[in-house]
């Protein structure tokens, strides 16, 4: 355990940690991608090095079966929906996403997988698993009182106020 010689020095720390975290979780990772390839078509292979990790999980939010409006997947996703139609437009070009319409609604523009879309997202979902063996032996590690810290901390962040730049944890319960 690392010694702290004041709250403000492990706050300090935990910032840091929390950034490197970030960083090394949003990170495209060539093994990731590689994992990807492996597992798909060849013709589904060739469209993974254009898939950010962002484009990869909005398919994920998009049904297996059936279809969702642009304004759904962002909902779904918490991705703003001009993010979402950039994102769409590319996975459109790709083939990866159809768009179509409902029958008697010709104003709203669904989008469903294609094919090719269904078995990235189906590799991807794979994927995640493969990587959620690896972080749960890693959770394993802790016992459940460390791991009730763990999960108080972790759920506060998440549901934590924002004020323009500003967290606002005395908006906490």
């Amino acid at each position: 355990m690392v010694s702290m010689k004041t709250k403000a020095d492990a706050v300090r720390r935990i910032e840091g940690l929390i950034a490197q975290v970030t960083s090394r979780f949003a990170v495209e990772d060539d093994a990731e991608q590689q994992w990807l390839v492996d597992h798909c078509s060849p013709e589904a292979a060739q469209l993974v090095p254009r898939l950010s990790v962002h484009a990869l999980h909005l398919l994920d939010a998009i049904p297996a079966e059936g279809s969702v409006n642009i304004v759904g997947l962002s909902h779904v996703s918490g991705v703003p929906k001009g993010t979402v139609s950039k994102t769409v437009r590319r996975l459109v070009t790709d083939g990866v996403v159809a768009r179509h319409q409902l029958p008697g609604n010709r104003k709203e523009v669904h989008l469903r997988l294609s094919p090719i879309g269904a078995e990235l997202q189906q590799a991807h979902q794979s994927l995640h698993e493969q990587m959620g063996h690896g972080l749960q032996a890693f959770l394993n590690r802790y016992d459940a009182e460390e791991l009730a810290v763990i999960t108080r901390v972790l759920a506060d962040l998440n549901r934590m106020p924002r004020e323009g730049l500003r967290f606002r944890p005395d908006l906490l319960d």
